[in-house]
């Protein structure tokens, strides 16, 4: 089975997905991450943030995983990764690792954001995530 989006070839279709999702979302996306630690991301995204305490964005390293519950994968590196993804030489790469499933609402990063941050998820940045989602679907060619 091939999957593309975009005139792009993706491994799953889960993947392909969620690159129409965060195009759809307004979400820049790029696939070529290289690794860090124990750990190889699927994506680095970075979203528009209007916090006046925020630089404008927020970057996040995602693995994609074909899960529909976050609780038997708690362990992932991606969520070990909070408030800041770094090189071996303590360079920051991101604001944080997250973890992204079968849909937006099986999502969940932890990260700074204005003077405080906490546990986000997708629909929490993304008000229309659900329809969103559902169309991204329908923009894959599946051969």
């Amino acid at each position: 089975m091939s999957v593309s989006y975009n005139g792009l070839e993706f491994e799953t279709e889960l993947l392909a997905q969620w690159a129409a999702f965060f195009d759809l979302a307004g979400w820049e996306w790029d696939r070529g991450i290289t690794a860090v630690q124990n750990w190889k991301p699927d994506y680095r995204v970075s979203f528009p943030c209007g916090h006046s305490e925020c630089s404008g964005s927020h970057t996040l390293f995602v693995s994609v995983l074909p899960v529909s519950t976050l609780d038997n994968v708690r362990g992932h590196p991606a969520l070990q990764s909070i408030y800041r993804v770094e090189n071996t030489l303590g360079q920051r790469l991101a604001d944080a690792g997250a973890l992204f499933g079968n849909s937006p609402q099986t999502s969940e990063w932890q990260m700074s954001h204005g003077a405080g941050g906490g546990i986000d998820h997708v629909p929490t940045w993304v008000d229309n995530a659900h329809q969103l989602w559902d169309h991204a679907g329908k923009l894959l060619k599946i051969s």
